[in-house]
């Protein structure tokens, strides 16, 4: 009486073959596809949203109040700094940073990690308030940031746009909505209007098309 023969590699099927030597497989497939990711990722063929952030935070302005004059018998003059923005109609609530300076390495650090009040320009019920903000059509990211400012451009003049900082609630009225052609400047603003103006992009300073929304200043509201 014959003896069964367990059958020999050559007479292994394909399918026998993949199941024997499974473990290799999915060690050679790991180990592929994580060279492959580092590649990509040092000579830049890796998306902005799935790379992994870990810049240096700049010296920011205080982002509370600050008075500016307590000479005796002078007005004191108070600026405060926004913290964060909420569109309820869009979906938008992200914080915001205040950087000291207009080097745009440091902007777009400090775009890593919401939207950000560009240096110099106005302040909560002063001047035009220029912030921007990345977005993204990318469904999942990593970092929330880059869809800091999504769907800015569904925005409707009229809608209300509300601008928080540690004490105040201050609400701006849209007034425009626009696509800016790549070939204009980023944002034009002067100071003679209590205004805001929202911007979105992806690498800032860079020339794209990106939507712009401007908002006039109708009142602040104390947060308690």
């Amino acid at each position: 009486m014959s003896q069964y023969q367990p059958p020999s590699d050559q007479n292994l099927g394909f399918l026998d073959t993949v199941w024997r030597f499974k473990y290799y497989l999915a060690f050679y497939v790991l180990a592929i596809s994580f060279l492959s990711f580092t590649v990509l990722y040092l000579i830049g063929g890796v998306p902005n949203e799935l790379r992994i952030v870990d810049a240096p935070l700049p010296e920011n302005l205080t982002a509370t109040s600050t008075v500016l004059s307590t000479n005796e018998g002078e007005e004191v003059q108070v600026i405060e700094y926004p913290i964060k923005v909420i569109i309820d109609k869009i979906g938008i609530n992200t914080p915001v940073s205040n950087p000291a300076s207009s080097n745009l390495s440091v902007l777009n650090s400090e775009l890593q990690k919401g939207a950000v009040r560009y240096p110099g320009s106005g302040t909560l019920g002063k001047g035009n308030m220029f912030i921007f903000g990345h977005s993204t059509g990318i469904k999942v990211v990593n970092n929330q940031a880059y869809k800091a400012f999504n769907n800015l451009k569904e925005l409707e003049k009229g809608d209300v746009i509300h601008i928080q900082s540690n004490d105040n609630s201050y609400n701006y009225k849209v007034t425009s909505v626009k696509l800016v052609d790549s070939n204009e400047a980023l944002v034009t603003f002067s100071d003679d209007r209590n205004m805001l103006t929202l911007s979105t992009c992806n690498v800032f300073g860079q020339k794209q098309e990106r939507y712009v929304v401007e908002a006039t200043f109708i009142k602040s509201i104390a947060l308690y």
